[in-house]
Parts: C-alpha cells; structure tokens; sequence
C-alpha cells in the first residue's frame, strides 16, 4: 500500500480559512498539496474567498477591502511557496475564476505546483486540461454496485478522453472500483474531506487513493508511524 498525499484543507490545523497562515500551518504540519478557494474580482484579481460575500465579482478588488474584508490574494500567496516543495489544490469557486488564477500561475511560475478543482470548465479548455482534478458528482454514494461500476467507467474514460490529471470526490463516493478505474486511465484519486478516523483513513489508503484532504494534518501524518504491517512508504 502507498501512504497517500496529504492536502491541508483550508483553515487546517485551527486557522483561518483562505490565508497565509493556513498555507503556513499546512506546510509544517507535513502536507505536500495546500488547498484555497478561489474568486475573482471585477477587475480581475484572483482572492482567496470561500463564500460570496460581499459579492466579489462585482467589486473591485480595492472596493472590497473599502467593505472591511481584507482577502489574501493568490498572487501573493502563490509567490510565497513558489521556491518551496509544496503544491496548490486552487478550488475554483466560479468559471472566471479560472483565468485569474491562469494568469496569477503564470505570471509566478508555478504551474509545477498547481492543481484545479470545482468549477474547472474554463481550464478544461484552456489548453491546462492536465493540471484538472476532476469533481465528481455526490450522486456516486447513492448508486448501488452495478450502477455504481457503470457510472464509474464512464467518468473515468471522459476523463482520460479530456487529459485530465485526475478525479475528485467525497470519500464516501469513492470505491474500489472507481479507483482501479482511475488507475488504468493513469488518473490520480483525490478525496475530501476526511474526519479523522484511522481505520477509515487505512480503508482508503488500501484502495490505492492518491491523495486525502484533511483539517487534522499533524494527526494523519503520524498515521505513518502506525501504518499496517504490509504498508508501503
């Protein structure tokens, strides 16, 4: 078994959501892949935003900090980690947000360290379809088996037909099947968001999931020290 990658969920670790200290808290807890979520301005300025309040897009980015809201941008953020050995989950709130973030990746040189979740249909046809983790639909869950296997395949073939770098979906919508799937397409798995629980955490390292996202980092990564007998490093 390989012990998966660990993805600092925004506000891990007891911090603030959609900022640098989050970030901060996620590289020392011991996580490869950060995650922020990501808006954009009406003059185009990629924020590190979750919910749509005030609303972003129709405020300039100097407008929004006149409301009392002091967003992080991932400019800065991004130009911060970009000499570090630490990747970028950008969980894209809307489509638009997808070309900020574009140019906020290109212009500090971070496309190595950067992967797209959410609303990635912009960036599917940008010519980054690589750097996609695909979002599946929550319905996964609800399928019986034989449903399930079905719809699996299907994902799976439409995104390796789309150069997608891989899939993501709630951990209680991943089974084996979807995962054996992925992997013959050479697509990555990622789920979200795992409480903390080691047999269920061992449950989907055993499936063979790529990466795991997480509030609790420290705790899952000293899940390493008690891996089962056969787990691989």
């Amino acid at each position: 078994m390989q012990y998966p990658k660990l993805i600092a969920h925004t506000g891990c670790e007891g911090t603030s959501y959609n900022s640098l200290e989050s970030c901060e808290a996620g590289v020392k807890a011991g996580a490869p892949i950060l995650e922020v979520d990501v808006r954009v301005t009406k003059d185009n300025v990629a924020v590190l935003q979750h919910v749509d309040e005030p609303s972003v897009s129709q405020l300039n980015y100097e407008q929004l900090l006149e409301t009392g809201q002091k967003p992080e941008t991932l400019n800065r953020v991004l130009t911060q980690f970009s000499q570090l050995p630490v990747a970028f989950n950008l969980d894209l709130k809307t489509e638009e947000a997808g070309l900020a973030a574009i140019a906020d990746v290109t212009a500090t040189s971070t496309w190595s360290q950067v992967w797209f979740t959410g609303a990635t249909g912009l960036i599917a046809n940008s010519g980054y379809s690589r750097h996609v983790m695909w979002n599946l639909p929550k319905e996964l869950s609800e399928l019986d088996e034989v449903s399930y296997r079905q719809q699996a395949a299907e994902l799976c073939q439409l995104a390796a037909e789309a150069k997608f770098g891989g899939v993501n979906l709630q951990y209680e919508c991943c089974r084996p099947y979807l995962v054996q799937q992925a992997h013959l397409h050479g697509l990555q798995v990622w789920i979200y968001t795992l409480p903390y629980d080691q047999n269920l955490f061992f449950k989907y390292m055993d499936m063979g999931v790529d990466a795991v996202t997480v509030y609790e980092v420290k705790k899952f990564a000293a899940l390493r020290a008690v891996m089962p007998e056969d787990g691989g490093a």
